[in-house]
């Protein structure tokens, strides 16, 4: 029984350690779109892109403790678990390690992914209502811009503005084209939203 304990536990901390290395890979986009889901906007939103950098470390220590999961999980049994005839069975402790290794792993590898898929989920353009003739357009240059969740955040933050008809916001380049009425809002006033928002702007054309 002891013996059983010892080697379950490593892959059960293994599968845990993997799984909190990987919410830390994600954080940096993942973690500003649950804040603005729950309406939490400006710098709490976007305080987490400070991680990016940290992104690659991160995915090395979640491969690394995924992997030292698996070993643990699927190394050879104990000779105490073996029968006398050579035949060596799995015990019960093991394959519910195994089991829920299998369930995690997709969750993990999900959470290493998100990053690089966000930008297919969330599209960086957003318009409401119908087009003004009196409208015009700013092309904004963006600092900060690290990943998806930026777009999304930037993108919502501008078209909540009264005025703003359409906002295109890409990642590369970091910019916004933005078409506005400029009765009811200015180019400065969409700075000072992108600037809020934890985003600095300045611009790049008007037409």
């Amino acid at each position: 029984m002891n013996q059983i304990r010892t080697t379950d536990n490593p892959s059960r901390w293994g599968i845990a350690g993997a799984f909190i290395a990987g919410l830390g890979a994600a954080a940096c986009c993942l973690g500003p779109l649950v804040l603005l889901a729950l309406g939490v906007g400006g710098a709490g939103a976007s305080s987490l892109k400070v991680l990016d950098p940290y992104r690659p470390i991160f995915i090395v220590i979640t491969l690394g403790l995924l992997g030292f999961a698996f070993y643990r999980a699927y190394r050879t049994p104990a000779a105490a678990a073996c029968e006398t005839d050579g035949a060596c069975a799995v015990p019960r402790a093991a394959r519910i390690s195994r089991v829920a290794l299998w369930t995690a792993t997709p969750l993990i590898l999900a959470l290493l992914a998100f990053p690089y898929i966000v930008p297919q989920l969330f599209g960086g353009t957003s318009t409401k209502g119908a087009t003004s003739m009196q409208n015009k357009e700013a092309v904004l240059k963006l600092d900060g811009m690290t990943c998806a969740a930026c777009i999304v955040h930037v993108r919502q933050s501008l078209t909540g503005v009264d005025g703003v008809q359409e906002a295109k916001v890409t990642l590369d380049p970091p910019q916004a084209v933005v078409s506005y009425d400029p009765a009811k809002v200015s180019v400065e006033a969409l700075q000072q939203i992108t600037a809020k928002a934890g985003y600095p702007s300045s611009v790049k054309q008007e037409r």
